[in-house]
């Protein structure tokens, strides 16, 4: 069975429900935006955020697509250093 991870580490995720505002990134306290230009009633940035890394994203990925990617990856680090001789 799959798992959804976060894309940029394949770790494990959270939803963005206490991250930053929206209108401008500044915390959201007691509901509002905590800029003191804006002062705005904000909402989070939708999306996640990374567990591990903090990495903010939109989209999680699933568990065996982030290897296939990471595994790709190695693969062609390993095809330029074969070309490059080192």
């Amino acid at each position: 069975m799959s798992n959804l991870v976060s894309p940029c580490c394949g770790a494990e995720y959270t939803d963005n429900s206490d991250g930053p505002s929206y209108c401008c990134g500044a915390p959201i306290i007691n509901e509002r935006c905590s800029d003191r230009e804006c002062l705005e009633y904000a909402e989070p940035e939708e999306g996640f955020v990374c567990e591990d890394c903090e990495e903010f994203f939109e989209e999680p990925e699933l568990d065996y697509e982030y290897a296939d990617r990471m595994h790709d990856s190695f693969l062609e680090d390993r095809m330029d250093e074969e070309k490059l001789g080192l």
